[in-house]
């Protein structure tokens, strides 16, 4: 469990005086950890007033984790998807609602009638949480002011001090994902190091994948799909999905040539019938870090990228690969 120091701001005031008077003030402690000591990200916070802090099932939990790992992946600040959390909480309770006032839909109640996008888009979590990080950046000094005078800079609703409540339990669950240590308030913060963005993640190649996951057929030996494919050409450069450890780089039968990572989250991630291999077990690699060219080696009827998503190094632990990379902010 994840130990967070909360400060207590007073609410009020003009909109020169809504900053983060006391979060601004707050450093991270330095933890060890298996590379040494590191700086770990920060997620300050400044609530005003009472805050709701109910519990929230798989669903909600999970569509927090995609508004979390979208920031991560645009390199913005903790902060960024605390306020982006802590809307959803209030607009729909993080839920990706097909209905809402008027034409409002998803999980921020985004309306396609003022330019969020279509409702295919605005009810999809990945690209909602882009078009509200769109409109956060626009907002001068968004990281250091209140929450919920940001949050109605982009969303303009009828109960604009409504966001306030739910910064609290945003903090929670974003440091959850976001992997916080303590916040120290005690010393000046490290502006150095403040902000840095970690654990970003990005597709492996890019084009979409096709042949879904656990798609039966004669043409996988073991009778169903344990992945995902991506038809790409032979030598098309593949790159790492996130920060990992290689924990196989070589051949792997069917899967001909095979890299397997170890992804910093505790997860694996396996990509096969490869041309080359560019990394050694034990290699640390880091997110887009180009690690081989696919092919079209072991059981193939041509060249492509075949892309798992496993809770271990073996076969037979997959997961779907598609809710893995969405989990995590991506769209594959």
């Amino acid at each position: 469990m994840l130990a967070l120091v909360l400060l207590l701001a007073g609410a009020g005031g003009s909109d020169n005086d809504m900053t983060m008077t006391g979060a601004s003030q707050c450093i991270v402690k330095a933890s060890t950890s298996e590379g040494g000591t590191t700086q770990r990200p920060q997620v300050p916070l400044s609530p005003r007033g009472a805050q709701t802090q109910p519990s929230w099932n798989e669903e909600q939990t999970e569509n927090a984790a995609i508004i979390t790992n979208v920031a991560r992946t645009r390199n913005l600040k903790p902060r960024a998807a605390v306020i982006a959390v802590a809307t959803a909480m209030q607009e729909a309770t993080l839920h990706n609602l097909h209905h809402g006032d008027r034409d409002s839909q998803g999980l921020f109640q985004q309306r396609p009638s003022q330019g969020w996008g279509t409702v295919a888009q605005v009810t999809d979590p990945i690209h909602a949480s882009n078009k509200f990080y769109d409109g956060l950046v626009e907002i001068p000094n968004w990281d250091t002011k209140d929450l919920a005078h940001v949050a109605q800079g982009v969303q303009r609703s009828g109960f604009p001090d409504a966001y306030a409540k739910w910064e609290t339990s945003a903090g929670k669950l974003v440091a959850q994902v976001w992997g916080a240590d303590v916040i120290d308030c005690e010393q000046p913060a490290d502006t150095a190091n403040a902000g840095k963005a970690t654990g970003a993640w990005q597709a492996p190649v890019g084009s979409k994948s096709s042949h879904n996951y656990s798609a039966g057929g004669s043409m996988w030996s073991s009778g169903t799909h344990t992945g995902v494919d991506f038809p790409v050409a032979t030598g098309t450069e593949l790159h790492a999905v996130g920060n990992a450890t290689v924990v196989e780089a070589g051949w792997g039968g069917r899967y001909g040539n095979n890299i397997v990572l170890k992804m910093s989250d505790g997860t694996y991630t396996q990509y096969a019938h490869l041309s080359r291999v560019d990394v050694k077990a034990n290699q640390k690699v880091t997110t887009g870090q180009l690690i081989g060219l696919t092919g079209a080696t072991g059981n193939v009827t041509g060249p492509h990228l075949h892309f798992e998503a496993r809770t271990g190094p073996a076969y037979g632990s997959d997961i779907d690969p598609v809710k893995y990379m969405r989990q995590r902010g991506i769209t594959i």
